[in-house]
């Protein structure tokens, strides 16, 4: 117990005058006055405070301040209120050197209250709000793309420096998180970008005689940027200038379905690719990307240079690229065919999914098809073609899209016709006047903006 509890300032005196009576009782001798003491002032007590409403909540019993001080004070503890709102005081006593935080003035009064009088009652939690799962949007990205037909992979987050250089980055680059002790030359580098465990990807499918992978992985890309002004669109920060960031990565090589008779493969192109990202954000009610050719300055060095795009948003900002392999990349990974990829900043795309999903009632009219044919110079993208007539078309138009291309000596040189399909949803029978009143509108804007021939 005198190890466990300590000894008080108080009980040496006490030690020493308990041994003279002793002595002088067995023996008989005579105690001489006074006593030698280095330490004689006496010592302060101990202070704890704390409040009612904790204790109550800690015994599970209504306590009050009065009753406390009469059950504690045989125990040489003195209580007294300090506000009536609940705070008490309690001095300890000396020899109490267990007795230093309010928890144990607690256990203190329990002690002397009486456990067995303590009714037992089970806890009551109070349930925490609800939370919306935060990776519940990312799970969703994984589904839809799944229901599109592609496979999932999970690959590894660290590469070797020659993973990158494949690909054609540069893996001395400044802004590439670097692991201080890795285990093995393949695990030297956090990826900057999805593209490496894509391609490895393929090439692992094609090293297994498997020539039509059509795969997708939503994983983190990793940045190093010592200004925290420089933050990569939708990064979360790991400290340090540390970034990650969630992105949403498609390949995909070979046909989609096995050839049949009368029924040869297609092996996947930009267009097919294009269709499954725009199928994604249909299916996750966003707007419809845009797309805008790749300046020299920012080309992604895997991609073919004329076969390659960003996505953007309707405020022109890109949040994601897609195009056909570079076929010296394609070759480096032993790639057979043309494969595409495709990566797309996941913060990005879901901040343009609405709050709220609205459903329209079946319309009561038939929709109303029309076909626009325009020749335009063939360095106009088709993504701005697209763009203007959505802009101009006005409510009622429900669809848009690209179904014929022609180039020819009649056209002239430097010169493309495209065919566009527009459908129309009329709330009425008798809204045909608006149809052309819209028509017309797209008209004049591709003339004036484009300089477009309509035919």
């Amino acid at each position: 117990m005198r190890h466990e509890k300590g000894i008080s300032w108080d009980l040496p005196r006490s030690a020493a005058d308990r041994a003279a009576q002793l002595i002088a009782e067995i023996t008989g001798a005579s105690v001489a006055r006074g006593i030698v003491d280095n330490d004689p002032e006496p010592q302060p007590r101990r202070v704890v405070r704390g409040d009612v409403a904790r204790t109550e909540r800690l015994l599970g019993i209504p306590v009050e301040v009065g009753h406390m001080g009469e059950l504690l004070r045989p125990l040489e503890f003195e209580v007294r209120e300090v506000d009536p709102a609940g705070t008490w005081e309690v001095a300890v006593p000396p020899h109490r050197l267990d007795v230093v935080e309010a928890v144990d003035v607690a256990e203190e009064f329990a002690r002397a209250y009486g456990y067995p009088l303590i009714p037992g009652r089970l806890p009551r939690a109070a349930l925490p709000p609800y939370r919306p799962d935060p990776s519940e949007p990312r799970h969703r990205v994984r589904r839809i793309m799944a229901g599109l037909g592609l496979d999932e992979v999970v690959t590894h987050a660290l590469l070797s420096p020659d993973d990158l250089r494949r690909s054609g980055y540069d893996p001395t680059e400044p802004g590439i998180v670097r692991v201080a002790n890795p285990l093995s030359e393949a695990h030297v580098l956090l990826r900057p970008v999805l593209y490496p465990s894509l391609l490895a990807a393929l090439a692992e499918n094609v090293r297994q005689r498997r020539l039509d992978p059509w795969i997708f992985e939503v994983g983190k890309t990793y940045h190093y940027v010592p200004a925290a002004r420089q933050m990569p669109l939708g990064a979360e920060t790991a400290g340090k200038g540390r970034f990650e960031v969630w992105h949403l990565g498609i390949a995909l090589l070979g046909p989609a379905t096995p050839a049949a008779v009368g029924s040869p493969p297609r092996d996947a192109d930009v267009a097919q690719l294009k269709g499954l990202v725009e199928a994604l954000h249909a299916a996750l009610g966003a707007p419809l990307p845009g797309y805008r050719p790749e300046e020299p300055e920012e080309r992604h060095p895997h991609l073919h240079p004329g076969r390659a795009a960003r996505m953007v948003d309707s405020s022109g900002r890109a949040y994601g690229s897609l195009g056909e392999v570079d076929p010296r990349i394609a070759e480096e990974w032993g790639l057979t065919g043309n494969p595409v990829v495709s990566a797309i900043n996941l913060p990005q795309l879901l901040a343009l999914v609405p709050g709220t999903m609205r459903a329209a009632p079946v319309p009561a009219a038939q929709p109303v098809d029309r076909d626009l044919a325009v020749v335009l110079d063939q360095a106009t993208p088709v993504g701005e073609l697209l763009r203007l007539v959505r802009a101009n078309a006005g409510p009622m138009l429900a669809d848009a899209h690209l179904f014929d291309e022609y180039r020819g000596p009649q056209l002239g040189a430097g010169r493309v016709s495209y065919a566009v399909a527009l459908r129309f949803q009329p709330g009425a029978a008798a809204d045909e006047k608006a149809i052309e009143k819209a028509l017309n509108r797209v008209r004049g804007a591709l003339v004036h903006h484009l300089g477009a021939e309509i035919r």
